[in-house]
């Protein structure tokens, strides 16, 4: 990934934690939900997290090996990229969503929504390239989500 996409992400997300922190002090003296979505969003966060952590450790695999292969790009195998071109999105969806349950304001799931049509775009952009540069990629996977999109 070029320095100048990394910095633009790095900053997306510090731009959104500010923001995120700020609804939540803005909505102090706001009543409580009714439902309480605290750990249920733990929950969905933490497995967001592994899922994530999971996906990204298969793809750092892939350069691992180096030698006559550093530089060159793989298909990724294992895990959800058995199904999906980019399970490490999907499950970074799934995060924000676990985020907008345990902040339970309107800002966090607009943030979420927003997610998904971010990395749904970018997602699908990854497909197509990888359809592109390797004639043995698997019609049958998908972008994003198994079997959909």
């Amino acid at each position: 990934m070029p320095l100048a996409t990394a910095l633009k992400i790095s900053f997306g997300y510090l731009l959104n934690s500010v923001a995120m922190i700020s609804v939540q002090h803005l909505n102090r003296g706001l009543m409580d939900p009714p439902v309480d979505l605290l750990y249920p969003g733990m929950l969905v966060f933490a497995v967001g997290l592994a899922g994530n952590f999971y996906h990204h450790l298969l793809l750092s695999r892939l350069r691992a090996g180096g030698g006559g292969d550093k530089g060159r790009y793989k298909i990724p195998r294992g895990g959800l990229f058995e199904l999906v071109t980019c399970p490490h999105y999907l499950f970074e969806i799934v995060d924000a969503f676990g985020l907008a349950m345990i902040s339970q304001t309107v800002f966090a799931l607009a943030a979420a929504f927003g997610t998904v049509a971010y990395l749904a775009g970018r997602s699908c952009a990854t497909r197509r390239w990888y359809a592109s540069k390797f004639k043995e990629f698997p019609a049958r996977i998908r972008a994003l989500v198994p079997y959909v999109l």
